[in-house]
């Protein structure tokens, strides 16, 4: 299997948690800690602190309209040993497939037993909520 069909398989079951609002399955995809470099600042979360984040955050797209969530694997590379990098670009769908909201994301992974998210940098997610008028 190649790194482009690891990361793939990936981010096909990280949809899955996410579409299936499993915030448990979502949060054990992601490292211990977390980094979320972001234009007001940079942060980090424990893990329990991002499972809560993912059960606001799965509430946020509902209260939006979100009923279906739509994700394509734009870019992938293993930068060393165990380190990835991946871009993903993100379709936010309501009823009917109407588009609701659009961005491009990018992550750094790692694989110890498995592969988890170790950083992400949102601002195009937050970009396009803002663009709505609506603030994660």
């Amino acid at each position: 299997m190649t790194i482009q069909d690891e990361i793939g398989a990936f981010f096909a079951g990280y949809l899955d948690a996410f579409a299936r609002g499993d915030a448990d399955a979502l949060s054990a995809l992601w490292d211990p800690v977390g980094l979320f470099p972001a234009p007001g600042g940079n942060f980090a979360m424990e893990r329990p602190a991002f499972r809560d984040h993912c059960v606001r955050l799965m509430a946020f797209y509902r209260q939006q309209g979100v009923v279906r969530p739509v994700g394509r694997l734009l870019a992938s590379a293993e930068l060393f040993p165990g380190v990835a990098e991946a871009r993903m670009a993100y379709r936010m769908l309501g009823e009917g497939d109407a588009l609701i909201a659009e961005w491009e994301h990018v992550y750094i992974l790692r694989r110890a037993d498995r592969w988890r998210v170790s950083l992400t940098i949102a601002d195009g997610e937050m970009a396009a909520w803002a663009a709505r008028g609506a603030r994660l």
